[in-house]
This record gives C-alpha cells, sequence and structure tokens, in this order.
C-alpha cells in the first residue's frame, strides 16, 4: 500500500520511542496524530479541544481589533479611499511578497542541516505549509506543523524540528527588535494619545532585551548540550532509567536543531539569507506605504512597521492573525503620522498589507496543500480515522 502524501519521505511512527504515556497523560498535537478514534465513537479530545482554542482565540483577536477601531482606525476603510493608491502599488508589493516568501523558506535548509540533508524543492513545501498552519490556526498552534511535517515527510525528530524552530524565532526577533530599536532612536516621532502608541517605546526595547538573552540562552544550551542531557540522566534517571533516556535523547535531538548557530558556514549562510528576507520585507512595506499615499513615509518608517508588526503577530490570537495584525502597525503609525494621516491613508495602507499578505500566504500554503492531499486539520490530528493526505500524489 502506498504511503500518504504526508508521510511520503519518511513514517510517522514513533516506534523509536516504546514506553507509551499513562492513559491520563495529556497528549501533545502531534501525538494527537498517531492516535485512533475513541473507542466510545465520541469526539477526540484533540478536535474538543481545538474548538476551546479556536473560542478562546476569536476572543482575543476580537479584543485586539475593537482596541484598534476604538483608536479610530477603520479596519475596512470606505471604498472611495483606494482612489489615491498609485497603479504600481498592489503588483509591486505582491512582486516583494513572493521574493520574500521564497527567501523565507529557503533558509531554512541552513538549520536542518546538521540533522539531515533536505532538497530545495521539499524545504519549500514543509516551510509553506507551514508558514500557512500558523496562519490559520488559533493561538500560533501551527507552529507544530513544520516539525510535524519534517518528521513525516523526512523522518526528522520532533524535537530536532523545534530546535531549528526556535532558532528562527530568536534570530528573526532578534532583527526586528533591534529595527524597532534603531527606527525609535533615529526618527523623530510626534507625540500620541493613544496609549498602546506611548508605551511601544518600552515594549520595543524590552523585546529587544528579551531575544538577546534567548540567543545568549541557545548558544550557552548548545554549548553545554552534553552537560545538559548528563544531568537529565543522573536527575531523572533515579525515578525512571527509561524515561531520563527518552528525555535525555529529545533534548539531544533539540540541541541538533540548534547546531547549526555553531557551525560558521551554516550560520553566516542562514543570517545572511535572513537579512535578505528581512531586507526585502521591509522595501516592499516602503513601496506600499509610498503608493497609498502616506506623506514622506521613508524606507526608515517601513524598517519601523515592519519590526512592530513582526513582534506584534507573535502573541497568541485568533485565525489569520487579525487584531494584533491591524493594531501592531496602527500603533506604530502614530508614533510617525498625525491621526488624521493614520485614519486615512493609514488605514488603507494597514487594509493592503494585511490583505496581500494574507493572500500570498493563504495561496503559497494551500496549493502544496492540495498538491500533496493535506488537509489542515491532519497537521494537529483532529481527524485520525481519516487516512491523512490520501488521494494526492507526494511531491
Amino acid at each position: 500500500m502506498r504511503a500518504s502524501p504526508l508521510e511520503a519521505g519518511g513514517q510517522w511512527g514513533m516506534h523509536a520511542h516504546a514506553m507509551k504515556k499513562p492513559a491520563s497523560a495529556a497528549l501533545t498535537p502531534v501525538e494527537e496524530m498517531h492516535r485512533g478514534p475513541d473507542p466510545q465513537g465520541g469526539p477526540k479530545p484533540a478536535a474538543s479541544g481545538l474548538l476551546t482554542k479556536l473560542a478562546i482565540s476569536l476572543v482575543i483577536g476580537g479584543l485586539f481589533a475593537w482596541l484598534a477601531a476604538r483608536g479610530g482606525l477603520p479596519l475596512i476603510p470606505p471604498a472611495s479611499s483606494f482612489d489615491q493608491i498609485a497603479p504600481w502599488t498592489i503588483p509591486g508589493y505582491v512582486a516583494s511578497l513572493l521574493v520574500l516568501h521564497v527567501l523565507r523558506a529557503t533558509r531554512w535548509r541552513f538549520l536542518i542541516e546538521p540533522v539531515k540533508r533536505v532538497p530545495l524543492r521539499e524545504v519549500m513545501v514543509v516551510n509553506w505549509i507551514g508558514f500557512f498552519a500558523i496562519f490559520a490556526l488559533p493561538l500560533r498552534l501551527g507552529e507544530f506543523a513544520r516539525p510535524a511535517l519534517g518528521k513525516a515527510r523526512q523522518g526528522i525528530p520532533i524535537s530536532a524540528g523545534f530546535g531549528t524552530v526556535a532558532v528562527e524565532r530568536v534570530v528573526d526577533g532578534l532583527l526586528t527588535s533591534l529595527c524597532v530599536a534603531w527606527a525609535l532612536l533615529i526618527l523623530p516621532r510626534l507625540s500620541t494619545r493613544d496609549p498602546i502608541a506611548r508605551h511601544l517605546p518600552t515594549y520595543g526595547y524590552f523585546a529587544l532585551a528579551l531575544f538577546t538573552g534567548a540567543f545568549v540562552a541557545l548558544g550557552a544550551f548548545l554549548w553545554q548540550r552534553r552537560l545538559a542531557t548528563r544531568l537529565t540522566r543522573a536527575v531523572v534517571g533515579v525515578a525512571s532509567m527509561r524515561l531520563a533516556d527518552l528525555l535525555a535523547e529529545k533534548i539531544d535531538n533539540v540541541a541538533d536543531g540548534v547546531r547549526s548557530i555553531g557551525n560558521v558556514r551554516l550560520g553566516t549562510g542562514f543570517l545572511l539569507e535572513s537579512i535578505a528576507y528581512w531586507g526585502t520585507n521591509a522595501v516592499g512595506v516602503w513601496l506600499l506605504g509610498a503608493g497609498c499615499g502616506l506623506p514622506e513615509f521613508g524606507l526608515g518608517h517601513a524598517v519601523a512597521v515592519m519590526g512592530v508588526l513582526a513582534i506584534g503577530i507573535l502573541l497568541p490570537t485568533g485565525p489569520g492573525l487579525f487584531g494584533n495584525f491591524q493594531l501592531a502597525v496602527g500603533a506604530c503609525l502614530r508614533l510617525f503620522f498625525p491621526e488624521s494621516v493614520v485614519a486615512e491613508q493609514g488605514a488603507v495602507f494597514i487594509f493592503l498589507l494585511y490583505a496581500l499578505q494574507s493572500t500570498v500566504m493563504v495561496g503559497a500554503g494551500v496549493i502544496p496543500m492540495y498538491a500533496t492531499g493535506i488537509r489542515l486539520p491532519d497537521l494537529l490530528g483532529v481527524s485520525a480515522d481519516r487516512k491523512v493526505g490520501n488521494g494526492g500524489p507526494p511531491l
């Protein structure tokens, strides 16, 4: 029998870790994918749990959207507002999105190489589906998708996959918080009554300190990986050597996912492509802002918007990152532009920024999902009673 497309390139099975969890232990979304239907015929815990998370996320996203609208930002600008857009604006920004989406995906090859050399096409498939899952699923549950797909399609340990995600998040957070700090120090700012905008400098400097500390912690963890595994075996082994060996293996796999930052070639390659990715992002935001008629919208303003947005959407919220996206960009614009500009040209800019990014994100994720026969619930095991990816050719 042919393996399902999700399993193409590597089997999902966790037979390497034969130890079973107690029935009462909570399962991760990835482990739920291996669990069959409830023998009593009831709904799976993963499905009901996801609905609860969805409800919570919608409340959070709605609160963010309400805060943005309460501050005077129309979430959907009037149709007449779009008359001022330069004709080259949308094609130019979409072109930049396509370039940065490729760069964002391909740089992962540097992070995963210490674990396994993955074909570039497969790198694109795993990452584009993963990015879409982060966008589409509530409370950033989509972060599980890339490690899960890496395990399923390439046999990469899930803990190693999470290690690569950790490096990517920390490096991106450090770069974008540096952008925010630079913009706050260099660009002239206006006084504003908006409480969120007033506190943005504090949030920005806190993010810089947080991600700098996280980067140092990753380096220390990599440096002392052997010590970490030895301590795990020594401490946990008092209760259960089997559990100690399993945890030590997980820690070692995570370290494999982090190992690229200790390699000059791989670390430099990832850093350069990350800079190219964020640089392309900033240029695209600059083109969009200028085309929407924001007065004297320069590259520095684009860097500030990009950095604040990147940090703002890290907050767990509803599907589509709706709410915190608009709130973050609106607060950033209020630091540099009058309220009247933010409510008019700024509203058009934010609407197109969100709509075009969402369109490219969804298209880049749905196309490979359709080609492989993968459904969104399959990434979290909500429907384990169905053969994952059935009916589509493996890429």
